[in-house]
């Protein structure tokens, strides 16, 4: 008998690890969730085959790709 385990997630945004708000969900319906926290994520998109597993195996870890603070100078 084969069974099938889903390892956890965890999202990279910038310099913080968050885990998952909502584990049965899709990776469109996390990024809303954490969109409420942390805006700059409304401009970035992620994709089920972006994510990574850790040095352990023991999880899967999205990282998103914050668009640059731009500044006048």
């Amino acid at each position: 008998m084969i069974s099938i385990q889903t390892l956890p997630r965890k999202f990279k945004i910038g310099a913080t690890i968050v885990e998952d708000p909502a584990p049965e969900a899709s990776l469109d319906e996390v990024q809303r969730i954490l969109t409420a926290q942390y805006p700059m994520l409304r401009h970035t998109r992620l994709y089920q085959n972006d994510g990574r597993l850790n040095q352990e195996g023991t999880e899967i870890v999205y990282e998103f790709q914050l668009i640059p603070v731009k500044t006048k100078g």
